[in-house]
Order: structure tokens, then C-alpha cells, then sequence
């Protein structure tokens, strides 16, 4: 059903901000590598492998600003392209904020004609309510972080007015650049939401209605002519990661592993249709 001889160009996953397979010693998480059970796109990039794609991680900065990771993602694709001798073009699948390193990356590098398409996954296109409420209450650790050498300041591009604003620049670009665009959102119950994100979804489902524990629905949809639709998952299942409770589906982490894999290799067939 699926393989690489569908598709001619590699499928490049962009993470989102404050990845936490970071934390982990490196020889549990590498990029690239044939064992990604500790890996931020766990266990996604392998099953897309074994179905005959062609997959690459792309690592930019922790907690950096987004200019600065639309840079890195731009070189990362550079280098697994080989500057694109190897393939002219490239498909991203991009989580959280990295959907937004991935529009910028395109805007800033005038890059659509490298880009085949960019499909996000509870990606803040509208910015998040969320982000905002936390740089109010510890916009002091900002300053903190920075002083030991930790750069946490790319949740100032993930507020809703910075988002909007950049929304209000790109608009003209995107809409005739010839990238196909294509998003998807995540939506959960509040007692399948990872515990430590149960607030968030409150404050968020009083704010915009359904979402994921930290992006709502309405903000991952970014417009409606790009939705794919909404997928039982919170912020953390979207990316292989079952957290005890039920999503897609599934009660238990076997099932949910099925399911999420299954939801990667349906989303990655679909892009040759549009090759």
C-alpha cells in the first residue's frame, strides 16, 4: 500500500519546542538511527522506514527563538539533501512548534520551491492562550535561564499576537507560493489529558474551546481549506507517546503504539497524491 516508490521525495520530522528526548543520554535518542523507542517522534520514523519511505529527524535549537531554528532547519535540510543533489525537494511532517519553524523557514529562504509540502500536527498556527498565561506569570525565568546559558525565549513567538502578526505577513506569500499545506489538530477528553497538562486544557477549553493540553483546535486548524481533520491524541500522544490514558482509540500501550503508527503511515501515503 505504501513505499518509497510512491513518493520522491524523503519526509523530514521537525520537532517542536522543549524537546525532551534532549534530556535523555544519546545513545538512547539519536537522530537517525535504526532504534527510536526513546526518541521525541517516537518509534514514527521507524515504522515509516520499514513501510519504504524515506524519513530523517531534523534537530534545531531547545528553546530558541524562532529565526534562529528556521536557520538550523534550513541547514539540517541542506545537509540531508546534500544540498539538494541528492533530492530536489523535500515533505515535512512537523509537531507543535516546529510547524512554525517550517513556515518561517520557507518565508525567510525563499524556499518553496524546495519545499513539496509541510503537514503540521498541533502546531499554535493562532498562537496559544497557554504560552501567553505562562510568560506572564514567569516571564522572570526568561532572564534566569539566560544567565545560566539556557535559551528558553522561543515562547515569546508562540504567543497569539506574535502568531497573528506573522500570520498578517506571510499571508500573501503563502497563499501563492505553490507549498501544499496541510494541517491536523489534536483533541481529547480532560481525564485522558496527560495529568500534568490538565490545567492547561481547562484554561484552554474555557479560552477556544477543544485541544490537545496546550494548542486548541481552532489554532491548529490555522484555515479550514488546509484541516485534515482531529485525531484522539493530546500534545504528547501526537508524537508516539501513550501516557496512560486512552487515545486513538486504544486502552493500552500496545494498541495506542498501533494506532498512532498506523495514523504516520496513512498521513505519509497521502503525500503522493499530491507530488
Amino acid at each position: 500500500m505504501f513505499g518509497s516508490i510512491m513518493l520522491s521525495y524523503p519526509i523530514i520530522l521537525a520537532h517542536g519546542i522543549y524537546p525532551f528526548h534532549f534530556l535523555f543520554p544519546p545513545f538512547l535518542c539519536k537522530d537517525n538511527t535504526a532504534n527510536d523507542g526513546f526518541h521525541y517522534f517516537r518509534g514514527i520514523r521507524s515504522a515509516l522506514i520499514g513501510a519504504g519511505f524515506k524519513v530523517f529527524h531534523s534537530r534545531v535549537s531547545w528553546g530558541g527563538r524562532l529565526d534562529q531554528r528556521a536557520n538550523q532547519l534550513r541547514d539540517e535540510i541542506q545537509k540531508i539533501t546534500e544540498r539538494f543533489a541528492r533530492w530536489p525537494k523535500v515533505h515535512i511532517i512537523a509537531h507543535s512548534m516546529g510547524g512554525l519553524d517550517a513556515r518561517w523557514m520557507i518565508y525567510k529562504h525563499n524556499f518553496p520551491q524546495r519545499i513539496a509540502s509541510l503537514t503540521t500536527i498541533g502546531t499554535p498556527h493562532h498562537g496559544s492562550p497557554e504560552a501567553e498565561r505562562r510568560l506572564k506569570r514567569f516571564r522572570w525565568v526568561l532572564g534566569l535561564a539566560g544567565a545560566v546559558g539556557l535559551d528558553v525565549s522561543g515562547a515569546l513567538d508562540l504567543t497569539p499576537s506574535a502568531c497573528e502578526a506573522r500570520n498578517r505577513l506571510l499571508e500573501p506569500f503563502e497563499k501563492t507560493n505553490g507549498v501544499i499545506y496541510r494541517t491536523v489538530a489534536g483533541a481529547q477528553e480532560a481525564e485522558d489529558i496527560l495529568f500534568v497538562a490538565r490545567s492547561s486544557y481547562r484554561f484552554l477549553k474555557e479560552k477556544e474551546g477543544d485541544n490537545d493540553g496546550l494548542v486548541s483546535v481552532s489554532s491548529a486548524m490555522w484555515k479550514e481549506q488546509y484541516f485534515m481533520g482531529t485525531i484522539d491524541a493530546d500534545h504528547l500522544n501526537q508524537i508516539g507517546w501513550w501516557d496512560g490514558g486512552r487515545a486513538m482509540g486504544a486502552n493500552t500501550r500496545s494498541a495506542f503504539e498501533k494506532k498512532i503508527k498506523e495514523f504516520y503511515l496513512d498521513l505519509a501515503g497521502t503525500l503522493s497524491e499530491i507530488e
